[in-house]
């Protein structure tokens, strides 16, 4: 067993330092015209648009088990997506957190809510 640690030491390091080097060409800096999009002269798929984004969480939101999407209004702004209402516990509040953060093409969330029983659903 002792044999076998210098090796997966070895190929360990060598995954590392290639996820590094990948990564690191991955963040090179590039100089922008105002106004341009570096995803249309690339190819790379566009943000969905606002109500498209709404929609999408919307949806998303009214086939949740665990929140109340009758309480809540959700706005949609170039991928921030803010959500204002109300709801029941803080487990909600969580819950409502971790869906609309899943829906494809949302990028920040923002929370306007008013948490009726904060503790509650501990």
């Amino acid at each position: 067993m002792t044999m076998r640690l210098p090796f997966i030491r070895s190929w360990l390091a060598l995954g590392v330092a290639a996820a590094l080097a990948i990564g690191g060409g991955a963040c090179s800096a590039r100089t922008l015209q105002p106004g341009s999009d570096p995803r249309v002269d690339e190819g790379l798929p566009q943000p969905p648009a606002d109500d498209v984004l709404r929609s999408r969480v919307l949806d998303v939101l009214s086939t949740a088990q665990d929140v109340n999407a009758s309480r809540v209004e959700v706005e949609a702004d170039a991928g921030l997506v803010t959500v204002r209402g109300r709801v029941a516990s803080g487990f909600e509040q969580q819950s409502l957190g971790a869906i609309v953060r899943a829906v494809p093409g949302v990028t920040q969330v923002r929370f306007d809510l008013q948490v009726e029983n904060p503790g509650a659903g501990r």
